[in-house]
């Protein structure tokens, strides 16, 4: 009796659905009191915070539990700003904001249950590549092949009778595992590297656009400005990739040279209602029928032309920050495990971190342990650094996150901060060791890379060691010694 049960989370992550279907259900009405969304007022003038302060003033220690769908922006408003009155709660759901939470259980604070939604995310690295079992899920009632299933019914009868069988086309490309695992992939990396959170309600708007809007399912993955996950996935459009292969295709193609391969694997798009001309070529066709390709890159159709193309439309990267995170996670010390993620710090991240510090100092690019701290009248000055894993902070934090993973590092024998490594960071790192020049186009990731150089660099300060490059293909250096500084000259 006056329990206080908070379900919190993001908006529509299903919430008040949830607390709807148990008002619904007499076994719930006599049990609970309920307040499905608590962004909304009791009255026009009353605001969300006034109908809060109301509904706990009316709740007495007798009354049967209150359940309360709440925002956690929502309930952290209510902590500042909620009457006096309720200052047990209110310091409950500080508590609850605050607090390392057990994710196995909700917070318990006083007389205040807490379940965050957020314990339960839809997306989950995989060794396997199942990233969501939520939405895989999801997909599978929606594409069920069974009399039960409405959605079927539907598009059955549509194939029946309709002349425009887009949609059909549409709904059997979705019924397709590999098709399903794709987009699933495409929505996690939308999570990773565009932050973009993926509600149920913005999932069922983005399948819908993909079986309802205004061209086939490929094509709507990549066009449709209004739906938010859309404009995310769209920066990941296959058609953007620029290969010899792809671009000679799509330039054969354009000039209808002939193809057999191509016309065979086209009849064996008819089943399922996708048609292209070939005697009458169609501006975009062919970047239409690469995003085909792509869609269908786990699949087998026809004669497998669209595999020829395959190579070019990988996941690599992705499943390399997927296996490093698997390594944090499952570290124990191992001795596998310690070279497999050693071989990690020390050629991708540490390497990358170097050539982003010494970019201004190309004559560090064959010095593994030196660090550029900066240029003084055409004199650049650097210290010997030793970057290294801190393996006892790597096997005893808790490393791994729904959305990426912590490495630890250190300077000698002293350790940095935990640093947080997301796909953004990662593929930026890949980058640079391979070359690449950052623009600003990379500023979120460059803010963090300068972040771990500004640390190492402060611990490099205080090497005993230094040298001086001036350019003349000399160098100099110069070595601290108790109260004396020793100066010496070197070719560069």
């Amino acid at each position: 009796p006056g329990e206080i049960i908070f379900l919190c989370g993001s908006s529509g992550d299903g919430k008040s659905e949830i607390l709807t279907r148990c008002q619904s259900d007499p076994r719930y009405q006599r049990r609970f009191s309920f307040h499905l969304d608590a962004t909304h007022s009791f009255a026009p003038r009353q605001s969300a915070i006034d109908a809060l302060n109301d509904l706990f003033t009316n709740h007495h220690q007798q009354s049967s539990p209150l359940l309360i769908g709440i925002n956690t922006g929502m309930l952290a408003n209510f902590a500042r700003e909620g009457a006096e009155c309720h200052l047990a709660i209110r310091s409950a759901i500080d508590s609850f904001l605050s607090a390392q939470q057990d994710e196995s259980r909700p917070y318990r604070k006083v007389n205040c249950s807490f379940f965050d939604f957020e314990h339960y995310p839809k997306f989950q690295f995989n060794e396997n590549k199942n990233y969501s079992s939520f939405i895989k899920a999801l997909l599978d009632n929606l594409t069920r092949d069974d009399d039960n299933n409405l959605f079927q019914f539907i598009f059955r009868r549509d194939e029946s009778v309709n002349l425009d069988l887009k949609e059909v086309a549409n709904f059997k490309l979705l019924c397709i595992s590999g098709v399903q695992n794709v987009l699933i992939t495409q929505l996690f990396k939308a999570r990773l590297i565009k932050d973009q959170f993926v509600t149920t309600r913005t999932l069922l708007d983005f399948l819908h656009h993909l079986l309802m809007g205004p061209g086939y399912l490929f094509d709507n993955l990549f066009t449709g400005a209004e739906n938010d996950l859309i404009k995310k996935v769209s920066d990941f459009d296959p058609a953007r990739l620029h290969t010899y292969e792809l671009d000679q295709f799509v330039l054969r193609y354009e000039l209808g040279l002939v193809d057999a391969e191509l016309d065979d694997f086209l009849a064996a798009l008819e089943p399922l209602h996708i048609k292209f001309d070939r005697q009458c070529v169609k501006p975009g066709d062919a970047t239409s029928l690469i995003r085909l390709f792509w869609l269908l890159q786990h699949e087998s159709l026809g004669n497998d032309y669209h595999r020829k193309f395959s190579a070019f439309f990988n996941e690599s990267l992705f499943e390399r920050y997927s296996e490093i995170w698997h390594l944090h996670r499952n570290y124990t010390a191992d001795s596998e495990q310690k070279r497999s993620l050693n071989r990690f710090y020390a050629f991708e991240l540490i390497a990358g971190i170097q050539r982003y510090a010494n970019r201004k100092a190309p004559e560090l690019s064959m010095q593994k342990e030196e660090f550029f701290l900066g240029e003084f009248g055409g004199v650049k000055i650097t210290a010997p650094v030793e970057v290294k894993p801190d393996w006892d902070a790597i096997r005893n934090k808790h490393t791994a996150h729904p959305t990426g993973f912590d490495v630890y590092l250190k300077v000698g024998q002293n350790p940095l901060p935990h640093i947080h490594i997301g796909l953004n960071l990662f593929e930026l790192l890949d980058k640079l060791n391979n070359g690449y020049r950052p623009n600003k186009y990379d500023k979120n990731a460059i803010v963090l890379l300068d972040e771990i150089v500004e640390l190492i660099a402060e611990q490099a300060k205080s090497s005993s060691e230094i040298k001086f490059y001036d350019g003349r293909q000399r160098v100099y250096r110069a070595k601290a010694d108790d109260d004396m500084i020793t100066i010496s000259g070197m070719e560069g």
